[in-house]
């Protein structure tokens, strides 16, 4: 619910609900907003509280293992990433979960250096690129990331 908050701050709660048949890949996630009587489903809400939801579910469901989440800003808006970034950077500390994700959003990149600036032990940046047949690797430390998001240096 914290999480959800993020996005949308009147949620309250957040439940399941199922078929008949009790069927576990059935149930589809209701929230229970400030001010509305009936829960609503989540979905409901547009594709960036479905995105952080997912997010957050899949970080929980890798404790003490790795997340790959592909294109981080899928269905969130780039006023939303650094939020969420911050959310990511702290479950996965909690919960001991190595992150990896791809990106092709210049803001996407932004919000991540942002967070990541506030600790620099606790993320890492990678660019892939194509040099002939061959797939280079570049890491990029906290100054160099900075330096190339404020000069507009092609990093993604």
């Amino acid at each position: 619910v914290k999480c959800l908050k993020l996005l949308e701050p009147s949620v309250t709660g957040l439940g399941f609900v199922g078929d008949e048949s009790g069927s576990p890949e059935k149930r589809i996630p209701m929230i229970k907003m400030e001010n509305i009587e009936q829960p609503i489903p989540l979905k409901s809400l547009g594709d960036g509280m479905s995105r952080i939801f997912q997010i957050i579910l899949s970080l929980v469901n890798a404790k003490n293992g790795a997340l790959l989440i592909d294109e981080f800003e899928n269905g969130l808006h780039w006023s939303a990433q650094e939020k969420v970034w911050k959310t990511v950077f702290e479950l996965s500390e909690r919960l001991n979960v190595q992150v990896f994700a791809t990106t092709h959003s210049r803001d996407c990149v932004n919000n991540f250096n942002k967070v990541w600036e506030t600790d620099e032990n606790a993320g890492a940046f990678i660019r892939l690129s194509k040099k002939g047949e061959e797939i280079v690797a570049t890491e990029y430390d906290l100054e160099l990331l900075k330096d190339s998001v404020e000069t507009d240096v092609e990093v993604r």
